[in-house]
């Protein structure tokens, strides 16, 4: 099933060029979270979530392909809103709650974009 979130905030250190990720959580991270994390908050509730490599992560109109899904990430998602994108390739120790992403150039993201998980 199709699950999406739509960005509340960014934070001012959330987006760098130098690093090509982005962290995300939902509406309950820390202020210091929310300082480097992409706020978002799902369209419903989210009871789990089944993601996998092949699955389709949209953010807007830019379609990206999950490379790897680490075994932390459906849990983490579900329950706090947290996973970290990695547009890059996958390393040889992947991180567990890590979402690595092909291709690997950073989007364009904005508050009020939507992001689209499609198992």
């Amino acid at each position: 099933m199709t699950t999406t979130a739509t960005v509340k905030a960014i934070g001012p250190q959330a987006v760098s060029p130098d690093e090509p990720i982005l962290i995300l959580f939902d509406e309950t991270a820390t202020a210091s979270l929310q300082q480097i994390a992409v706020i978002q908050q799902f369209n419903a509730p989210l009871t789990s979530l089944s993601l996998h490599v092949g699955s389709t992560l949209k953010i807007d109109d830019q379609a990206y392909t999950m490379a790897y899904v680490g075994p932390l990430v459906g849990a983490n998602l579900a329950t706090i809103g947290h996973a970290t994108l990695y547009f890059t390739a996958v390393p040889a120790k992947p991180l567990a709650n890590g979402i690595y992403l092909t291709p690997t150039n950073l989007p364009t993201i904005k508050v009020g974009s939507v992001i689209t998980y499609e198992p």
